[in-house]
């Protein structure tokens, strides 16, 4: 079985790619945006410029000679090209069966793409939210790499040390964030705070080993927890989100669920009881294990695959 995986949001797709080649599967990734923050793919088509009519033909050429070589296409996040009309190509002309993984923005709040509707054999949504858009999906739950994520204990002594990292300050409420470490500040409470913005990844786990509480999304809109969260409570650290509790039914999360009005009294709360973070911290890798596991993620995909290819 020869999969290609097409582009790697919150690298969903690379994680996959390594778990299902300890399956025996010959898989492969192929991106072509990387922005730098991460080198762990096959084929880099993101050195190409295509802002011109020849580099949008290289990539055309490239991207067609690695989908004639697979078995299924596993298409990941935003289109390559506008309204997803290379899967006319994929799907339409070389028949290869196309699965559509998606991962937010591309059709979140948005009217979804008729060439998605007409071209592929399954899709997946990687946050339950996703499914108002996309209902007739499958939500596959973001697995992540746990042997880079080693479980740490948190220190309850010396200054509270919080992280919060954004790649898009709107979407994750980052000012309300701000605006209530200001006034906790203002208290005299010994804290640390550090706001990560477009850092690679490597850098951004390393950040969250050296703190104590992480603070991702704290937006209603959403209500979901994303990639960073799931990392940091690999890592044995306590998350803060605003979550809608009706999208996680059936789940025990570990992750404190506070509204952002309601954010400076829960962090002065954690301040004077820090035991909480170590029982959550451990809460949360045993549940990343559980439900963000890789190996278990990529036997769920497989069986997917084969009833798709008999």
């Amino acid at each position: 079985m020869r999969i290609l995986h097409l582009n790697n949001p919150a690298q969903v797709a690379s994680n996959l790619v390594k778990a299902q080649r300890e399956l025996g599967i010959e898989a492969n990734l192929a991106v072509t945006t990387t922005k730098g923050w991460h080198t762990n793919f096959d084929y880099n088509l993101s050195e190409i410029d295509s802002s011109s009519l020849r580099g949008k033909l290289d990539i055309g050429k490239k991207l067609y000679n690695l989908v004639k070589e697979c078995d299924l296409l596993h298409y990941h996040g935003q289109a390559v090209s506008q309204g997803y009309r290379d899967l006319v190509m994929w799907s339409g002309i070389m028949k290869k069966p196309v699965i559509l993984h998606h991962h937010g923005s591309e059709i979140r709040n948005k009217e979804y793409p008729k060439f998605a509707n007409h071209f592929v054999v399954h899709r997946y949504v990687s946050t339950p939210d996703l499914l108002e858009f996309v209902p007739e999906a499958e939500w596959l739950p973001n697995p992540v790499n746990l042997e880079s994520l080693q479980h740490s204990e948190t220190s309850i002594n010396g200054p509270l040390k919080i992280l919060h990292a954004s790649t898009n300050r709107d979407v994750k409420n980052t000012k309300a964030i701000e605006d209530s470490i200001s006034k906790i500040k203002d208290s005299g409470l010994d804290i640390e705070f550090t706001l990560l913005e477009n850092v690679q990844h490597n850098e951004l786990i390393e950040q969250i080993s050296k703190h104590d509480l992480v603070i991702d999304w704290m937006n209603p809109e959403y209500g979901i927890y994303g990639v960073f969260s799931i990392e940091s409570m690999a890592l044995g650290r306590t998350v803060i989100c605003t979550l809608t509790d009706s999208l996680y039914k059936g789940y025990d999360l570990p992750i404190i669920n506070c509204n952002p009005d309601n954010l400076e009294p829960l962090i002065k709360d954690i301040y004077n009881n820090r035991e909480i973070l170590v029982k959550n911290g451990q809460l949360g890798s045993d549940f990343v294990r559980k439900n963000h596991n890789p190996a278990a993620t990529a036997e769920r995909v497989l069986e997917k695959y084969k009833s798709i290819l008999e």
